[in-house]
């Protein structure tokens, strides 16, 4: 008897010790669990702090290169139909050809830069014959360049372009020169075979 207490009590102190192992390792295991998981957080703050910046450093490059391309700035527009001119007026070209940029107001006749930059702007006319029409391509209220057409007895059309360096918020609009026109209807105007046309394009963008 005095021996099977004995082995009994000795099984016993050996499961105590086994439990007290298995415990221990239970504690280890969690608390190893806990410090990978910490760390896995602070690897993924770091990697979203990491993305963010990249992110960030992206959105900057690209607002520097959207600052430095050129952007597409363009029109053309005619006349609708045969035109008295006067003196120190605009001469609005009301048919949109084609415009890209929205700088240019049919209704006024005027472009307005939206950048600053070098443009070219250019001009067509068909003048009745023997009638004079002096124009200028002026920029803020300034004769940038002047032209003078004469009508042929074919009621010919010429052309003149220029270039010009325009600031952004600048008008550009072309202004019949008085004293340097004919009076009465000068310009002849059919849909076929004359168009007498205003139009620009931004050449290259200055920052």
């Amino acid at each position: 008897m005095v021996r099977i207490e004995f082995q009994m009590e000795r099984l016993k102190l050996e499961v105590e010790q086994c439990v007290n192992k298995v415990e221990n390792i239970k504690t280890e295991v969690s608390d190893q669990m806990k410090a990978n998981q910490q760390k896995l957080e602070n690897g993924f703050e770091t990697s979203v702090k990491e993305v963010s910046n990249v992110t960030s450093a992206v959105k900057a490059k690209l607002l520097e290169l959207q600052d430095t391309v050129t952007p597409t700035v363009a029109f053309k527009a005619r006349l609708n139909s045969h035109t008295a001119v006067v003196g120190g007026r605009t001469i609005v070209f009301p048919v949109l050809i084609f415009r890209e940029g929205d700088a240019y107001k049919p209704n006024t006749g005027k472009f307005t830069a939206p950048v600053s930059g070098m443009y070219m702007f250019s001009l067509a006319f068909c003048v009745y014959s023997k009638k004079t029409l002096t124009v200028s391509i002026m920029i803020e209220g300034k004769r940038y360049t002047t032209s003078l057409f004469y009508g042929d007895d074919n009621r010919g059309c010429s052309s003149a372009d220029t270039v010009a360096i325009v600031t952004a918020g600048q008008k550009v609009w072309v202004e019949a020169i008085p004293g340097g026109i004919d009076s009465g209807t000068i310009i002849y105007q059919t849909d076929s075979y004359r168009w007498n046309t205003f139009s620009g394009a931004l050449i290259n963008r200055r920052i």
